[in-house]
This record gives C-alpha cells, structure tokens and sequence, in this order.
C-alpha cells in the first residue's frame, strides 16, 4: 500500500514510496543500539534523511503546481535571454552600459531548482501559508548543505529536532497536496 496514493503517476508514486521507506531504514539504524556514541554516523544518517525528506517535499510541490498549471513549460519571472547585446559604453573591466534583445525564456517544469517551484508555488496560491513557506525553506537550506563547498562554516552536527522538523513539514506538504 503506498503512503501516496493521491498520486496518479506510478513512477512518481513508486520513488515516493521508495524513497520513504529509505528514510524508515536509515531512521530505524540512526536509532538503534549500536549507533549509540558514534555521533558522526547518526549525524550522517540523520543527514542523508533529511536530504529523502527535502525530495519528498520538492516532489510533492512540483507535482501539485502541475496539477494546477497543466502545462510543462513555465516562463520565469526574472529570467531572460538576451541577444544582440551592443556595448554602448564602457564604464571599466567589468561594467558595460549595453543595448540588445532580450526574451523571457521558456523552462521545462521537471529542470526547475526547488527555491523556484516553492516561489511558484506561492505565487499560484498553492502555499498560502507563510510559516509553511518559511519552513519550507528551512528544510531546503537543511538539505543543501550536502552541497560542502560552498558551506562557510564547519557543518553542524544533525540533531533528532531536525529531523521531527523535517518530517512534521513533509506531514503538512503531504496534507496540503492530497486535498
């Protein structure tokens, strides 16, 4: 029996289930006895469920907004193609004043980065709810941070609150698509 079964596309269905039983194995092991004292491993797995929650989240909203807008291209509101770019003045290195073209460019829904489908999500009264909003991207700034390049301090260690965090606002997302 799948935890989704508002969801009408199988394969959609299917990598939401399977990526919620991930998320039960590797909480089930955080928990265990064993792992009791090793607070890197927990940290770690810990981690790696945030990071199946924050899919989760981004998968439900991305299905909903096309189940309200039933189109796969959307045009993004800050961004644009240009073209027939002329310099008209150069200000140093590093600044021009230009004249050109420029187009609102067309994307495929499937390539938009979370940030985004959560921005369209509330612009099409989908989230109407600041604090699921805000919390939203607590989650998504919980799961980029497996992006360590960037990072510009030491990673904290993940703590049981951020998981109940993370799984309380899949809880609400999961509510708020089914209806």
């Amino acid at each position: 029996m799948s935890n989704f079964p508002f969801i009408q596309n199988q394969i959609l269905r299917f990598n939401l289930d399977e990526a919620f039983v991930h998320i039960v194995d590797l909480l089930t092991l955080s928990e265990s006895e064993s792992y009791k004292g090793k607070n890197t491993l927990v940290s770690s797995l810990r981690k790696t469920i945030i990071i199946h929650t924050a899919s989760i989240i981004e998968a439900l909203l991305l299905w909903k907004f096309k189940q309200v807008c039933n189109t796969t291209k959307i045009e993004l509101a800050d961004e644009w193609k240009y073209f027939y770019i002329k310099p008209i003045y150069k200000i140093s290195e590093s600044q021009e004043v230009i004249a050109g073209f420029r187009r609102k460019e067309q994307r495929d829904i499937d390539r938009i980065e979370f940030i985004r489908v959560t921005e369209l999500c509330q612009k099409y009264n989908i989230l109407r709810s600041k604090t699921l909003r805000t919390d939203i991207d607590t989650v998504r700034e919980l799961r980029n941070k497996m992006h360590i390049g960037g990072l510009p301090e030491t990673e904290e260690e993940y703590k049981k609150n951020d998981l109940e965090f993370c799984f309380d606002v899949a809880k609400r997302m999961k509510k708020l698509v089914s209806n």
